[in-house]
């Protein structure tokens, strides 16, 4: 991993291959190691003949972890993202995202789809668009937070928990990354994501209870299609064979 510096702190990613780019970025609570090492994804592109940058967003893995829930935003994240691709000099490359990473890369599109080509969009729905109301927006915040996973009511944000906890994550920098998110208050809208005209996969598992149907969401871009895998969930979507065979055709153009 290198580190690449940002104002007040570093940014730290992998590099590897050589071919066209493709820049990955996971989700919360996760890292490069944990959704693109552990996963073989890295191993899957790069033997695909890629270049793969893959990065660990602010608050995760080995970047800066910092407490303030204004150090985090979807621009601040997409920011970083993009300040690296720039350092690197990849041209046009493409962008997966998985949860969280959905909705950095989506930021990046919006903000720059001229400087990227592809956009897979993993672990994400309809829910996107319509947020489930009952809800706590303080859930993963206060999960984080909590003297315990037994504390904690809410069944995901636990799960979320027990997930950091398991690979040495900042659960404080965690927790202010979650309400550093919740209060940017800017809901998705079709309107929105209608101005992004990159090619789109969006992609989800049948299980994704989370992320809900991918559908839903693809039908709000210009060129978009999408894919519901069955037989995982959101957890485990990254590691199943047929989702990732799902997301290398669609890099490669092959058709359904």
């Amino acid at each position: 991993m290198t580190s690449f510096a940002i104002a007040g702190g570093e940014i730290f990613y992998s590099d590897q291959g050589n071919g066209d780019g493709v820049i990955l970025v996971h989700g919360f609570a996760a890292s490069v190691q944990e959704n693109w090492v552990k996963a073989g994804w890295i191993q899957m592109l790069t033997r695909a003949g890629r270049r793969v940058v893959a990065i660990d967003l602010r608050g995760h893995g080995q970047s800066t972890a910092f407490r303030q829930s204004a150090d985090y935003s979807l621009p601040l994240m997409a920011g970083d993202v993009l300040a690296i691709v720039e350092h690197l000099q990849i041209k046009k490359p493409d962008l997966i995202g998985f949860s969280l990473g959905a909705r950095v890369v989506l930021e990046l599109l919006r903000m720059r789809g001229d400087r990227f080509l592809l956009g897979v969009l993993c672990g994400v729905g309809e829910t996107l668009l319509n947020p489930r109301e009952e809800r706590d927006p303080e859930a993963f915040a206060k999960a984080m937070e909590a003297p315990s996973a037994e504390a904690i009511d809410d069944d995901m944000a636990r799960r979320f928990r027990l997930f950091a906890e398991a690979q040495g994550q900042d659960l404080a920098a965690l927790a202010a990354c979650s309400r550093g998110l919740a209060a940017m208050g800017r809901p998705w809208t079709r309107e929105l994501l209608a101005g992004i005209k990159n090619e789109m996969l969006v992609i989800a598992g049948a299980g994704d209870d989370l992320a809900g149907a991918p559908e839903g969401l693809a039908r709000c871009f210009a060129n978009a299609k999408a894919k519901r895998i069955p037989g995982c969930g959101h957890m485990d979507c990254l590691t199943q064979p047929m989702f990732k065979g799902a997301v290398m055709d669609f890099l490669a153009g092959i058709p359904d």
